[in-house]
């Protein structure tokens, strides 16, 4: 049972309210302007190191962890060399937002109006806009390719090496970095080196004031367990980091720490803390072989650690709020799964992570677990216990598939059986990988096919041409359909180089980059290519709407000719609304869809994953060559809540979809069209090439409430959980959530703050969502079993 001081905690990260907080964006600005001409990456370290030691620190009275990120709880920073413009355009309307509001106060709208002048024209996004192409432009028009945040924000989408990080401390990579200091280098390392010792000096000195306020508050504070927590907190503050982690308690707060330094150095997102519970093991086993800790003093460390996660954010521009709602962060935490050596990783932080995450029920960390063939079944079991209470957690990931996609871009076994999700659903190697897993450059493939059934289409007769030519058999569309897809393909991944290279300049994070392998050998940052592994990804939304709606043109068109070109693109141009276009309509609604077992359509939609797949090995990113020992693209489903807004862009398409509802999210199934239960679905999604798509293949389902409340029903899920895994299925994810509760949210949201749905490849409170998001969710497939 959660205690009342952890329920005081929980309850107010969940009725916290985001606001605007101007206080790194004046800080940032006033030492930028003091280091005029000096390398861009110095000016980065020491706008972040003055910034920790001048911005205001808090404690949260209920809180055995500490650590802000902003002036106040859920509050988002303004990071203005990214971009400003979007902020000052917006500054009236943050609280006029029908999703992810936030609320700004006039002297926070001043403070930023007055420092916007200085960085206009200089930013992140001024940069990527100066170097666009015609190309990218127009497909940004058409509604095929979206930038989001990489062309105005920091990367994140970054999992530090806690291991050494907790081993070594930050004052020995100082040292390192003099040493370093001491040996032949170019400028851009030495300015590297330099970089390093100032941010990480500056996160010593940050975390020293708070073992002073910390000293402060013991001294007013009349409770004498507080009192006694507040001096255990200020001893261990005042020297943390100096050397290694020496207990469990300083472990668990470092690896926070190292989180929130990471979001105050960079507005990325999914800032991740990788396979927690493997890591922090020894400290644990430390500490209770000397018996300085109970397992109830451990699961309530851990606890406040997760609930603390709640008091962190970020703002978006509303443009980009479409595409990612929820005020998500995506820190990723995980648990279970095997070791580098092949053996079973559970262990007893395994369990106490999952109760943590049943005591705190929050969207953040976004929780996942790993399983495999030998996974104990008390583990399963556990999982279970949490995904039935309807919070969207854990999401389940299987190690035999997501290891061997990892192998195949040429990464070693042991390396890749320590993988863990980044983000949504993302997948890569803790403290090895560079940025950005996936979510570069979203492709709406809705969009693209619209596209090419329309400027394909003779307009005088009808026919569907190619190159001039009417397409007369269905491999002849299909032909078309790639030619599309990689002239799209190829002007996305241009769109990312451009992007790229901004990054590598403004997103200089000397910080984050040291604590990853490879960039303190290599003298460079994450971006110039100081990474072990360099493997990213886009975002492609509509798999499933492309595949059924080439089944219904290859079915009525040109296998039982029941329907001609124009018939069918007369009833979708005009949304489907004339009696005949209904009546059309409702014969391609009766046609299979993908999700139901079907292996016709299953296939084409096996066909369009491959279409994109086999491009893959003609892309390269800009840091190929530059030190990474593995660099390529791969292919991910994780597209967050981009698939809601990509289809307002697209109108109606062949599978009987209406004009501007939304696409299909991952690899699910269009919402609503899987109607043989959840065994069907996932023979579907075994048919796909899951293997392939190696940086995180989404699967979202839904499930009735009754049909876990049993025992016996749990048990049936978790065998459920095992087939899943025997027939490759990559991932899966659940809401266990009526569609009625969820109605019943939409027009009471004040009494359903609790409500924690999973939306995409992370969760977040479902009143805070825009109703279009809202009504994707409810449109999903309630499952039985």
């Amino acid at each position: 049972m959660i205690n009342e001081r952890m329920k005081r905690l929980r309850e107010k990260m969940e009725k916290r309210k985001a606001t605007i907080c101007s206080q790194r964006a004046v800080l940032y600005t006033r030492s930028f302007q003091q280091t005029e001409g000096e390398p861009y990456i110095l000016r980065k370290a020491k706008a972040f190191a003055y910034t920790l030691e001048h911005m205001t620190i808090y404690m949260e009275p209920d809180s055995l962890i500490f650590g802000n990120q902003a002036s106040h709880n859920f509050a988002a920073p303004i990071f203005p060399e990214y971009s400003i413009q979007w902020v000052i355009d917006e500054l009236d309307t943050f609280e006029k937002r029908s999703g992810d509001i936030f609320y700004i106060d006039q002297q926070t709208k001043s403070d930023l109006r007055s420092i916007a002048p200085y960085w206009q024209g200089h930013t992140h996004e001024d940069r990527v806009n100066a170097h666009l192409t015609d190309s990218i432009r127009m497909a940004e028009k058409q509604g095929v390719l979206h930038r989001g945040g990489i062309s105005m924000s920091g990367d994140g989408h970054i999992v530090p090496d806690h291991e050494m990080a907790l081993k070594q401390g930050f004052r020995a990579i100082i040292d390192e970095a003099k040493t370093k200091l001491n040996t032949e280098l170019s400028d851009e390392q030495k300015a590297f080196y330099q970089s390093v010792i100032i941010s990480l000096e500056g996160a010593l000195t940050y975390f020293k004031r708070y073992g002073k306020l910390a000293k402060e508050l013991s001294i007013k504070e009349t409770n004498p367990n507080r009192k006694q927590e507040y001096e255990v907190m200020s001893t261990m503050a005042m020297t943390m980091m100096e050397q290694g982690a020496r207990s469990f308690y300083e472990a668990v707060e470092v690896t926070y720490m190292i989180h929130v330094l990471q979001m105050i150095e960079s507005n990325g997102h999914s800032f991740c803390y990788g396979r927690f519970d493997q890591y922090l093991y020894p400290y644990y086993q430390q500490d209770r072989k000397s018996g300085l800790l109970t397992p109830e003093k451990a699961l309530e460390i851990i606890t406040h650690m997760f609930i603390m996660n709640s008091s962190l954010n970020k703002v978006r521009p509303y443009g980009h709020t479409k595409f990612s709602q929820g005020y998500p962060l995506y820190s990723n935490l995980v648990v279970g799964g095997l070791k580098p050596d092949g053996s079973d990783g559970t262990n007893d932080l395994t369990y106490m992570c999952i109760e943590a995450m049943h005591q705190c029920r929050l969207s953040e960390p976004n929780f996942s677990a790993r399983y495999h063939a030998n996974s104990p079944r008390s583990y399963l079991r556990a999982c279970a216990k949490l995904i039935r209470t309807g919070c969207g957690m854990p999401s389940m990931f299987n190690d035999a598939i997501v290891a061997k996609g990892i192998m195949d871009l040429g990464i070693c076994k042991e390396d890749a059986l320590d993988y863990c999700p980044i983000g949504c659903v993302e997948t890569g190697v803790p403290g090895k990988y560079g940025h950005r897993a996936t979510g570069m450059t979203y492709v709406n493939w809705g969009k693209v096919l619209e596209i090419m059934l329309h400027d394909g289409v003779d307009p005088n007769t009808g026919i569907c041409m190619l190159k001039g030519k009417p397409k007369e058999t269905y491999d002849q569309l299909w032909a078309e359909w790639k030619r599309y897809l990689k002239f799209y393909s190829d002007i996305s991944v241009a769109c990312d180089a451009i992007c790229d290279e901004s990054l590598e300049i403004y997103d200089a994070d000397p910080l984050a980059s040291c604590l990853i392998q490879n960039a303190m050998k290599l003298g460079k940052t994450l971006k110039q290519g100081g990474c072990k592994y360099d493997v990213i990804s886009q975002s492609n939304i509509g798999p499933s709407v492309v595949g059924n709606s080439l089944y219904t043109i290859k079915k009525l068109v040109y296998e039982d000719h029941t329907l001609t070109w124009e018939q069918l693109l007369n009833a979708m141009d005009e949304n489907w609304q004339s009696e005949e276009s209904m009546r059309i309509r409702n014969k391609i609604l009766r046609l299979p869809k993908f999700g139901n077992d079907i292996d016709d359509v299953d296939q084409i939609v096996a066909d369009v994953f491959d279409s994109y797949l086999e491009l893959l090995p003609f892309y390269h990113t800009i840091r190929q060559g530059r030190g990474p020992e593995v660099s390529c693209y791969t292919m991910s489903t994780s597209n967050i809540t981009s698939y809601v807004p990509n289809g307002f862009v697209v109108g109606a398409t062949p599978d009987g979809r209406m004009a501007g509802s939304p696409l299909n999210e991952g690899c699910s199934p269009t919402q609503g069209t899987d109607q043989t239960g959840p065994t069907a679905l996932i023979n579907s999604v075994s048919k796909l090439p899951n293997v392939r798509v190696a940086a995180g293949q989404l699967l979202n389902m839904r499930l009735s409430p009754q049909t876990l409340a049993k025992e016996a029903d749990l048990e049936r899920f978790i065998d459920f959980l095992i087939v899943s895994a025997k027939k490759g299925i990559y991932h899966n994810q659940f809401n266990v959530v009526s569609s009625q509760e969820l109605k019943e949210a939409q027009k009471y949201p004040e009494k359903h703050t609790d409500l924690i749905v999973r939306v995409a490849g992370y969760c977040a409170q479902f009143v805070s969502l825009m109703p279009e998001a809202q009504n994707a969710i409810i449109a999903r497939t309630e499952n039985t079993f």
